[in-house]
């Protein structure tokens, strides 16, 4: 685990993250690509696998983190079924 602090807020990378994604591929598979500048594509992992992963890892920050993404996705999921939007 490698932990940063940048401009724009803290930044945890891990090379064996928790969960049941598992390995790079079982991560890959319900990924997004997002383009974050021209030509620059990167593979986003889904919420659904960071949440599971942050419930796995079991640390106190990220039970802090779990109740905004759980919501997030609940009103993601809302949204895409053609519900109204909270946000």
């Amino acid at each position: 685990m490698l932990n940063l602090v940048t401009d724009f807020g803290d930044l945890d990378l891990t090379f064996t993250p928790a969960g049941r994604a598992g390995t790079y591929s079982g991560w890959k598979k319900n990924a997004t690509a997002e383009s974050i500048d021209n030509g620059l594509v990167v593979s986003v992992a889904s919420l659904d696998d960071i949440i599971d992963s942050k419930q796995a890892a079991n640390r106190a920050k990220d039970h802090l983190s779990l109740p905004y993404l759980e919501s997030l996705r609940d009103e993601l999921r809302r949204q895409a079924e053609g519900g109204t939007s909270a946000l």
